[in-house]
């Protein structure tokens, strides 16, 4: 029997941002769904994606190929840019996660980690963006308790926190962290019961991008993106600056 698994979510999960890639065949649901006997994989998340958005355009599709198995990572868009309500992403994610559950998939859902860590923020805004995180983390931990709804805490898994786990924007999991969450989410999932097999850990590497790779991609890439989205990221950062 073929096993459908559909990923939903932004680019932590496709592997595509602003001037970095992972291939998709080292992206972490598809190092996850490897393991699933039979699987076959939709992969629905666009990079950049807001819950919102998700809901919007993710969802229908996934819940017309009625998987089996469905991996929600979504959060960070939201919580980087302005008009977040954490009521409002509450009820977004519970009205998707009641969707997938509907057509009676297996529901993988993701907490975030703290992704100030490797991020030169100022204090208030650091503070704002915790707090945005602990909202979107308490969204999804009032759906664990639900039946067939499972958790990814992004903070449990192995060297997540350390720089040469992540792409040169330090935001994108470089394909080694991609390899260990797909590693922890099956972890997660065979506790649960599933039966799948474990992809193997691979090991970080031995430090993380060059300076001269970091200014590189800044200049080609990091730079272009900002000045074309300054508006924004200003509007956002006082926002962040205030709350």
């Amino acid at each position: 029997m073929t096993v459908r698994v559909v990923s939903l979510g932004d680019s932590t999960s496709c592997g595509e941002g602003v001037g970095v890639r992972v291939p998709a065949e080292r992206t972490w649901p598809v190092l996850l769904a490897r393991g699933v006997p039979d699987a076959e994989l939709t992969c629905l998340a666009v990079p950049g994606a807001r819950l919102r958005e998700l809901r919007a355009g993710q969802l229908a599709p996934a819940v017309a190929a009625a998987p089996h198995l469905a991996t929600l990572l979504v959060g960070l868009n939201d919580i980087a840019r302005g008009g977040f309500c954490g009521r409002s992403f509450a009820r977004d994610l519970t009205a998707v996660v009641q969707a997938l559950r509907g057509v009676g998939a297996t529901v993988l859902l993701g907490r975030l980690h703290d992704p100030c860590r490797l991020l030169p923020l100022p204090a208030p805004v650091r503070s704002a963006v915790l707090r945005r995180v602990a909202e979107v983390n308490g969204a999804v931990d009032l759906l664990a308790v639900l039946p067939g709804v499972h958790v990814l805490d992004l903070a449990a898994v192995p060297g997540v926190q350390e720089r040469r786990s992540w792409d040169v924007d330090r935001v994108h999991p470089a394909a080694e962290l991609h390899g260990r969450i797909a590693r922890t989410a099956a972890e997660v999932l065979q506790r649960a019961g599933l039966g799948l097999a474990l992809p193997p850990v691979p090991s970080l590497p031995a430090g993380g991008p060059s300076v001269v790779r970091e200014v590189l991609w800044a200049a080609r890439h990091g730079a272009p993106w900002l000045a074309g989205h300054l508006r924004g990221v200003t509007a956002t950062a006082l926002e962040l600056a205030r709350t």
